[in-house]
């Protein structure tokens, strides 16, 4: 058995609860064309929630297989072979699901889930929104074996320099709004200017890969440094949302400085996948192998299929408890379900094809 990164699985377990906590506070306050708040308190619970979360959950999963899989030592075909295995083929099993099934509590109707059936593999459908993860994921693995040859040729100050680029034009939506529209050459008929092709979610696997080769940080040095690090860009986060919430009109404003792309996520996704780098050893526990690795393995088809369940649990908890807790319990409820789904169809013989 190929030797296990104790850390990269307690991660996974993590960053998988955490995408299960922005989406059960999106069911209190958005519904991804307006925003509104039901009290004060769900907002500020919402704010505490997802000013973490929602900047990092992402680039944590970005990076765990950065850290695996970049650069590239097989061949192209063999990589691209076990990885669109893995990832691709569940998704296409998922997408028809996602078109139809929300049809049986009367989410939509049957003409539109005939609509969203026939578009399906064109786009995910409405009721899957959270796919758009596995389509980023797969252009970066069409990148990762074009990029790998240059990674391993970079001295630590050359792949600075470009993570340096990288975090320059993830300041681009500020940019844009001081310096009043298209910058550096962007305009309607090109939006790929100048930083286009050093942008991106591309920057997290140089980010991963850089941690790996060029930081041996202290588990002293990481905590002084990573822990302030992340309650302070976490406040700002929280102060931003709070701002906006009585400004914006769209959630694509108020949630502009949460988005996975800022220099306030890249700071947070760094000290949290630093943090965890501490986590040494522990690969005999019983704690590892029957809680972390199981549900490790089985986080990509949790992830698929979270979106299923967790609206069903946000209408039963949210009558009862208040906001503080439904979000908590809304998340825990649906990972526990997916876990055990997730698990039972893994150990079918054609599990790896519907779960990965």
């Amino acid at each position: 058995m190929k030797q296990r990164i104790v850390f990269l699985d307690w991660l996974r377990v993590i960053a998988c609860l955490m995408v299960m906590i922005v989406h059960a506070c999106e069911c209190i306050y958005s519904d991804d064309y307006t925003f509104s708040f039901p009290s004060e308190s769900a907002k500020y619970a919402i704010f505490f929630y997802q000013s973490l979360v929602r900047p990092t959950a992402v680039p944590l999963f970005l990076m765990a297989s950065a850290f695996l899989l970049v650069p590239v030592k097989t061949d192209t075909l063999q990589f691209f072979k076990k990885r669109f295995t893995r990832v691709l083929i569940p998704l296409l099993v998922f997408l028809p699901v996602y078109a139809i099934l929300p049809t049986l509590w009367n989410a939509q109707t049957w003409a539109e889930a005939v609509q969203e059936l026939q578009h399906c593999y064109v786009n995910f459908p409405v009721s899957g929104s959270h796919l758009w993860f596995v389509y980023m994921l797969l252009g970066l693995y069409l990148i990762m074996p074009v990029i790998s040859p240059w990674l391993d040729k970079l001295s630590r100050k050359e792949e600075l320099i470009y993570l340096g680029i990288w975090l320059f034009t993830c300041s681009f939506y500020r940019l844009r709004e001081l310096l009043g529209g298209d910058i550096f050459g962007e305009c309607w008929w090109n939006p790929n200017a100048t930083f286009y092709y050093v942008s991106g979610f591309v920057g997290y696997l140089l980010l991963a890969h850089f941690i790996r080769v060029h930081l041996n940080w202290t588990k002293k040095h990481i905590l002084c440094v990573c822990l302030p690090m992340l309650a302070l860009l976490y406040a700002v986060c929280f102060v931003s949302a709070d701002y906006y919430s009585t400004r914006a009109t769209a959630p694509a404003v108020l949630e502009q400085d949460w988005q996975n792309l800022t220099p306030f996520a890249i700071g947070m996704s760094f000290a949290l996948f630093m943090l965890f780098t501490t986590i040494k050893g522990g690969s005999d526990s019983w704690l590892y192998n029957k809680v972390i690795l199981p549900i490790s393995t089985a986080s990509y088809g949790m992830y698929l299929m979270h979106m299923l369940m967790l609206p069903h649990w946000f209408v039963f908890y949210n009558p009862m408890l208040p906001e503080w807790l439904t979000i908590p319990a809304t998340a825990i409820s649906t990972y526990i379900c997916c876990f055990g789904i997730s698990w039972m169809i893994g150990k079918l013989p054609f599990g790896k094809y519907i779960v990965g």
